[in-house]
């Protein structure tokens, strides 16, 4: 619920956000009355199912609580991509926790899906990307903060250093698996999460409050499954164990082994469509620049006839060739206050929707990148000029 105050105009329609420059990106054709109604009815139904779960104590009210909650996150997901925030997705999976397991079995399932959380946010950082761009603004931030002179630094110096912050997220996946040190891979999740919050702080790199939060969230989380020492009432598990049956544990075990292994797919090809794989945010790549992108420019003339939003994602004309980037990011921070989804595939489909819209044929072009290499941070382009290569792209033609 706290998530989802902060992000409130992604959850609300765009037309109570004065956002309707901003459409929503289905996962698959709909009706359109289908997509309004999910739009009218996904938040108050996400409210009033967590307060359910909050106030009441029944066990099966709280199961019906989470089955809504998790139902409606998907109707979410399906009409719009931009809800698939990685804390929504993390949402979607603990509620069918809640729902498909007994109290005895929930924890390891929950702890089973936080470390890989953890373990494939530390792998997708070992990258090229990474370690000359984000990692270097967080080894300048926090230099900042502790007044470390590292002006003087040698590049292998910095990459080692950078580096350091995916070895340490691999070391704390790694403890805790251990039950011997998963109380102290816990503490230092907590440390790790804060540390992460000074980083992304307005003081510090600016991330959006969402961000901020759901660090918060993830450092609770990590006291809740890794240092609290657990209390329960035995009886009250072996009762409620009774009244599961065996297929909702076979679904609950598949759900959490898909959701531990799709993520090794995410860098199987470098478009959506060379090769089947997850989206990034699904597979965890969490501050991780190697994912596929969208780049979108403009021409001058339709700056002017642009909402004021939409406006102040334009860049200047630098080199004077009349076309003007339209930062599709900056864009979402602006419009939904949450990151653009980090996928080639959604920014391609929503610079078409806007192009469609507004009624640019020839007055838009731009590139689509794949994911970079891990090695040497190489993309793989496609050019496109105006509104039908575009398309084609988007068909993967």
């Amino acid at each position: 619920m706290l998530l989802m105050i902060v992000s409130y105009r992604l959850w609300l329609p765009p037309s109570w956000t004065q956002a309707s420059y901003y459409p929503a990106i289905p996962f698959v054709a709909l009706p359109a009355w289908l997509s309004d109604w999910v739009s009218v009815l996904l938040a108050p139904i996400l409210v009033v199912m967590s307060t359910i779960v909050i106030v009441r104590r029944g066990a099966f009210s709280a199961r019906v609580a989470w089955s809504c909650i998790s139902l409606a996150l998907a109707a979410g997901f399906l009409t719009d991509q931009h809800h698939l925030q990685p804390w929504a997705y993390q949402t979607f999976l603990y509620g069918w926790m809640f729902v498909l397991l007994p109290t005895n079995m929930r924890i390891g399932a929950f702890r089973i899906l936080t470390i890989s959380i953890y373990l494939f946010s530390s792998l997708g950082k070992f990258d090229y990307q990474f370690l000359h761009t984000v990692g270097q603004e967080f080894l300048a931030t926090g230099a900042k903060f502790t007044h470390l002179t590292i002006d003087q630094w040698s590049d292998r110096r910095r990459l080692i250093v950078v580096a350091g912050f995916p070895a340490t997220e691999l070391l704390i996946a790694i403890l805790l698996m251990l039950p011997p040190t998963r109380r102290l891979g816990g503490c230092m999740a907590i440390a790790m999460h804060a540390g992460l919050m000074v980083l992304l702080s307005p003081w510090g790199m600016h991330h959006s409050l969402g961000v901020l939060v759901w660090n918060a969230v993830l450092a609770g989380q990590a006291y809740w499954l890794f240092v609290r020492r657990p209390h329960s009432n035995t009886d009250t598990i072996e009762m409620e164990a009774a009244a599961y049956r065996s297929p909702g544990l076979v679904v609950g075990g598949i759900l959490v082994l898909l959701a531990v292994t799709l993520p090794l797919t995410e860098r199987r090809g470098r478009f959506d469509r060379d090769a089947w794989h997850l989206d990034h945010w699904l597979s965890w790549a969490l501050y991780s620049p190697h994912n596929s992108r969208v780049d979108v420019e403009v021409y001058e003339g339709v700056v002017n006839s642009l909402p004021a939003a939409m406006q102040s994602a334009v860049s200047e004309d630098d080199d004077g060739d009349s076309w003007r980037k339209l930062d599709l990011g900056k864009l979402s921070l602006a419009s939904r206050g949450v990151p653009i989804l980090p996928q080639a595939r959604y920014q391609l489909q929503l610079a078409i929707a806007m192009a469609e819209e507004f009624g640019w044929t020839h007055r838009i072009r731009g590139v689509s990148r794949s994911a970079s290499d891990r090695r040497d941070g190489s993309r793989t382009e496609i050019w496109m000029s105006g509104l039908d290569e575009m398309k084609d792209a988007a068909r993967g033609r």
